[in-house]
């Protein structure tokens, strides 16, 4: 499922990826500099992601 959210999010514009021990890992590296509404786009794009995924 993983997976599916990191395709999904890159296909918002939003770069995310999983971890290399584990592929069910998400990991997310933000910016140095990261405010509010890289945070709310952030959080935007990942609850799409995850509504589009099937459990």
């Amino acid at each position: 499922m993983a997976l599916d959210v990191v395709n999904a999010m890159r296909d918002d514009g939003v770069l995310i990826s999983t971890t290399e021990a584990n592929e069910d890992t998400l990991k997310v590296r933000p910016p140095l500099v990261c405010q509010a509404e890289h945070v709310d786009r952030f959080l935007s794009s990942l609850q799409a992601a995850l509504a589009s995924c099937r459990f």
